[in-house]
């Protein structure tokens, strides 16, 4: 991602595996994304508990990132 692209949060989850799995998925279909998350810098990791990890992605992803986060949620 470049410095001056418009980034936006797609999806929110608690649980950090949940969120690598997410970002691999996103970028196996070439969407560029990254985790953001307030853990204190790894002191404090029960913070991401309580305030969650945000998926980001560009804005013009958007749509194809939150498709592919309702397909990986999608029961089966």
């Amino acid at each position: 991602m470049k410095e001056n692209d418009d980034i936006i949060s797609v999806h929110k989850v608690y649980d950090s595996m949940e969120a690598d799995l997410i970002k691999m998925q996103l970028e196996l279909e070439g969407i560029d994304s990254y985790l953001k998350s307030d853990n204190a810098g790894g002191a404090l990791p029960y913070l991401t508990m309580t305030t969650g990890i945000e998926i980001m992605v560009r804005r013009e992803d958007a749509l194809r990132a939150n498709k592919v986060i309702k397909e990986k949620n999608r029961p089966d």
